[in-house]
């Protein structure tokens, strides 16, 4: 199995695509277990062995979390780029291209790139899936190979790795990271995580490695206790928002016709006076204060050296999608993927406290296994109008089902609009320039949004 077998090369990125897209794809089943063989690093070990271990030796910053993680993400890689590394970023999902998820140097990988890995392993997955199903490499596990091998073999100097799902049995927790960083920790996945915040915990503290150090977000006691706990099992030097690192002050603002805002950030070394983040809500100085904390830990163990202006540029000219997003002005239209609880509190909080408009009119879409109810619960009662539809995934909860939610909640009528570019335009038409459009919910709404609005 270590060689191609006579085996052509697939003709096409499609091809490779077509081939990929056979491997079971958890992203869009609706209900699955959740168990080390379902989610098996063994799997993904063998893999990797038979790609050449990509991972072992990979400098890298791993990252989990609730919410705040793909932030995080796009922060570290932008702040490692501008110190000239040459940097690696792997997140997911994506919004409307899948090489999305595969980048060095804020690039999509290639479609030859990405074809000609996955033809490597083609015969080694092929012979799996026709043998042994249940060993075969999902669709994840896949996509993480492949960007541990174009991130190793394009000599990367820095990988940042960004969690599918929980972190013990996430197929990137193969690698032994330079620093580790858990966001915060809510409610998300709780058929499959636990319905408990130190059951979540403990999924997320799974990414937590022998002496490497961590960098966390964690505010509820139940699940830092768990966080603590694992670190001293593990020797791993904990650094905590709050105790280590803090969030000093945070103006909003708006500079050249942009919001964002100004923040004192201070880390145990020093002080980032006038820090500015051109991004809304104080969640995302949260996030930028891990940043900071895992970016001090990299310079004290000499595996980094990067200048306090470097870091202020980098941040400067921060672009993450979907998040808080204004993609257009009168109206205003807001894209943002808030499908937690807690990232639909913060999403409301910065559209009352950033933005003024006349009407609220939310566009809205998720998937079926989230905490409806309590989500539409922070939102709902704002708006002014909602129309309600559904990606083209198949975990997208009916509109239907969440019009009707929508109305025993608060009384309430939706409309339901099945396609989203449909629902976008109905937005539009029933717009004033004074109003406000919010779409938010599912990172599939925000990319078929994006898509309908003509953002690349």
């Amino acid at each position: 199995m270590n060689n191609q077998q006579g085996k052509t090369a697939f003709l096409s990125y499609q091809e490779a695509l077509a081939f990929l897209y056979k491997a079971i794809d958890y992203e869009k089943l609706i209900s699955y277990q959740y168990n080390a063989s379902t989610f098996s690093l063994d799997r993904m070990e063998k893999l990797l062995a038979y790609i050449g271990n990509p991972h072992k030796g990979l400098p890298c910053i791993h990252i989990t979390g609730t919410k705040g993680k793909g932030s995080t993400a796009i922060m570290l890689s932008t702040v490692m780029e501008r110190a000239g590394l040459r940097t690696g970023l792997f997140t997911s999902p994506h919004f409307v291209d899948l090489k999305e998820r595969i980048q060095i140097n804020h690039q999509k990988i290639s479609e030859t790139g990405f074809a000609g890995i996955m033809h490597e392993m083609q015969p080694y997955i092929q012979h799996l899936q026709e043998t042994a199903p249940s060993a075969s490499p999902t669709f994840f596990e896949i996509l993480t190979a492949i960007s541990m091998v174009y991130f190793k073999r394009n000599l990367t100097e820095m990988a940042v790795l960004e969690v599918g799902l929980g972190g013990r049995l996430d197929s990137t927790n193969v690698v032994v990271p330079l620093v580790s960083i858990i966001t915060n920790v809510g409610f998300d996945h709780t058929a499959i995580l636990g319905n408990t915040l130190s059951s979540i915990a403990y999924e997320k503290a799974g990414i937590i490695k022998q002496g490497v150090p961590v960098v966390s977000g964690i505010e509820a006691a139940e699940a830092l206790s768990v966080v603590e706990r694992t670190c001293r099992e593990k020797n791993a030097p904990l650094y905590l928002l709050g105790r280590d690192i803090w969030v000093e002050e945070v103006k909003q603002l708006e500079k050249d016709g942009a919001r964002g805002m100004i923040c004192r950030i201070k880390t145990w070394r020093c002080a980032y006076d006038n820090l500015y983040l051109p991004l809304v809500g104080i969640h995302q100085a949260k996030n930028c204060a891990l940043v900071l904390g895992a970016l001090e830990i990299l310079r004290e163990r000499a595996h980094l050296t990067i200048s306090h202006d470097t870091v202020r540029e980098a941040l400067a000219s921060l672009h993450c999608p979907a998040r808080i997003e204004v993609v257009a002005k009168n109206p205003l239209i807001i894209l943002d993927f808030a499908h937690t609880v807690d990232s639909m509190r913060f999403l409301k909080k910065a559209l009352i406290e950033n933005f003024k408009f006349r009407k609220l009119i939310l566009v809205l879409g998720f998937s079926q296994d989230k905490d409806l109810d309590n989500i539409l619960k922070e939102i709902v009662k704002e708006a002014d109008s909602i129309i309600v539809t559904r990606s083209k995934n198949p975990r997208a909860a009916p509109p239907e089902d969440v019009s009707q939610r929508i109305e025993k909640l608060c009384g309430k009528h939706a409309e339901t609009v099945n396609d989203v570019q449909d629902a976008v335009n109905t937005a539009k038409q029933t717009a004033s320039r004074e109003d406000m459009i919010c779409i938010t919910g599912s990172a599939y709404v925000a990319g078929e949004a994006r898509q309908a609005l003509g953002i690349s």
